[in-house]
């Protein structure tokens, strides 16, 4: 997995998914710890909900504590507060390393078992026999390979994650860095080894490392002494430590544990800021806890992928409004004062277009619009037919009187012609609020005046058949790169808006966006010339096509222009 490079994974593990899980891990230590501070001889429990079953069998046998096994862990463990909170600092004037508080609890708890026998006279549990020596090497069975692979691929995953979350949480606390690639080598390096010796799965212990990082311990040297420490005992001091009692061992792993509790105080924090960062955390945790690591490790990955999808297909759409005497144009929901051009619509997608959010894309621009092209487009024909249907009527019942009336039929249905030639109000102007501010745009814009006209049939609903749109500018500076259903999405919004008389303009677009445009024969679509540098050079060109538009309708209308 290292020579693959699959370290590199270990930047979809989020801070929150890390500190979920080990805060979670850590109850699983505390709770195999509470059973021999209690002194109850309780079996261990695996797979889904082993926790639950676990303290469901403590509180049912909670009347056989352990009294003696009880007090002297609480005598320790008030020690080691004692001496992490008020010792380790008056002793640092003296010292560079705290208080080997753990030491000598190791020390005393042992020497005291031995000389009063608590094994014997109180029922304490004791570590017991340590053998001796090394087992000699031997390469693992090879016929076993096969049933055991997909175990331990897993085992593999949650042992790698466990070393890198914990080194994560270490290394931001003393502020270093981490390799996560030579992480996974040095595992699969030290796994190979003892495989050979017969030896557990390695890993970064959880219990071992916090009580390493509150003696002071901050080198590799720790691990080498510790080691080498290890090894003397192994083959020459193990009798010595067989009447060490499990509760001081108990003890001394419950308060190392501390640090991780104190992560549950991040919590209000993070809720305040993030929600989903808050989710993340809770699910990763709630599934370490009450389902099993494994499963907490799965479930916790599952869920934070999950809100990267849901957050890149549901991304921010921002309609853009002109800051006040300025070129700069920002969303008007944060903004204030910015306010929104006439007949212009800016909307910015704050995010790259791709197949699995282009859908949403399409139906926030007719929402932000408020226009549905192809529902516009319905209406304007079923309004049409409704009118032609009615002049047809009007010339059938028109034929059955005199040459008179039947002229009169012809001139109406002429007028009629010539009226609906005329344009209805193309820019959806006269719905505007004439107090808005046209000024500071780099051109001399025009003053608008409407007069009512005559007409002898009725007219569709301006309201129906028109859009007061005219113009869809889409800042694309938030696209970091288009698949193809993107440019077919946006060649399908830019023919839609077409057939209703809408122009879609294209701005800021970056240099790998307008290259996969030009691949995918998007400009057979879209004229090069809709593309725009920055979104005021769009509304500039939109509010200079519009005065040409007022300036052609003035000499057919009744609308007067005023500059």
């Amino acid at each position: 997995m290292s020579v693959l490079r699959l370290g590199s994974l270990s930047t979809y593990l989020s801070d929150q998914l890390v500190v979920g899980f080990t805060t979670g891990s850590s109850v699983h230590v505390f709770t195999s710890q509470v059973k021999r501070v209690l002194g109850l001889d309780i079996p261990s429990f695996s797979g889904l909900f082993n926790i639950v079953y676990t303290y469901i069998e403590i509180f049912k046998r909670i009347a056989e504590t352990n009294i003696a096994s009880l007090v002297i862990s609480l005598i320790c463990i008030v020690l080691l507060v004692l001496s992490k909170q008020f010792l380790d600092d008056k002793f640092k004037k003296f010292a560079r390393t705290p208080v080997p508080m753990e030491l000598l609890l190791v020390i005393s708890g042992t020497s005291l078992s031995y000389v009063f026998n608590f094994g014997a006279k109180y029922d304490l549990e004791i570590v017991g026999e340590i053998p001796t020596g090394l087992p000699p090497p031997s390469l693992p069975p090879i016929d076993i390979w096969v049933t055991v692979v997909s175990d331990a691929f897993a085992i593999a995953i949650v042992a790698f994650t466990i070393n890198l979350s914990l080194g994560k949480i270490f290394a931001k606390k003393h502020n270093y860095e981490i390799n996560s690639n030579q992480e996974m080598f040095a595992l699969g390096i030290v796994n190979a080894v003892t495989s050979c010796f017969s030896g557990f799965i390695s890993s970064a212990s959880l219990s071992r490392s916090l009580v390493q990082e509150g003696a002071g311990c901050k080198t590799q040297i720790t691990s080498l002494v510790s080691c080498s420490i290890l090894l003397f005992v192994l083959l020459f001091l193990g009798p010595l430590f067989e009447y060490l009692p499990n509760c001081v061992l108990a003890a001394i792993i419950v308060v190392a544990l501390k640090g991780m509790f104190m992560q549950y105080k991040q919590l209000p924090k993070l809720f305040r800021h993030s929600k989903t960062d808050f989710g993340i955390w809770v699910v990763t945790w709630a599934s370490t806890v009450f389902l099993d690591v494994t499963y907490g490790l799965g479930i916790g990955v599952g869920f934070s992928l999950l809100t990267i999808i849901w957050r890149t297909n549901h991304p921010q759409v921002a309609v853009m409004g002109r800051l006040e005497d300025t070129n700069i144009y920002k969303d008007i929901s944060i903004y204030q004062p910015v306010f929104e051009l006439p007949c212009i619509k800016i909307v910015r997608f704050e995010a790259s277009l791709y197949f699995a959010n282009a859908e949403y894309f399409r139906n926030m621009l007719y929402a932000v619009s408020e226009v549905t092209p192809t529902k516009l487009k319905r209406l304007r024909l079923r309004v049409e037919e409704k009118l032609k249907k009615k002049k047809d009527s009007e010339c059938t019942n028109g034929s059955q009187h005199s040459i008179e009336s039947h002229n009169s039929c012809s001139s109406r249905v002429s007028a009629s012609s010539d009226e609906s030639l005329e344009p209805q109000d193309p820019l959806g102007l006269s719905n505007y609020d004439s107090s808005v501010d046209l000024s500071g745009l780099g051109h001399d814009y025009v003053d608008i005046e409407v007069t009512e006209t005559s007409a002898d049939i009725e007219k569709p609903p301006a309201s129906v058949t028109d859009a007061d749109l005219k113009f869809m500018i889409i800042d694309c500076s938030m696209f970091s790169y288009v698949d193809i259903t993107g440019v077919q999405t946006l060649a399908q919004i830019i023919k839609e808006y077409d057939e209703v008389d809408i122009m879609v303009i294209l701005v800021s677009c970056r240099h790998n966006v307008r290259a996969m445009l030009q691949q995918s024969g998007f400009y057979k679509t879209l004229s090069a010339d809709r593309l725009f540098l920055t979104v005021h050079d769009a509304v500039l060109f939109a509010v200079q096509s519009t005065s040409k538009h007022l300036l052609e309708y003035e000499k057919t209308s009744s609308i007067v222009v005023h500059f």
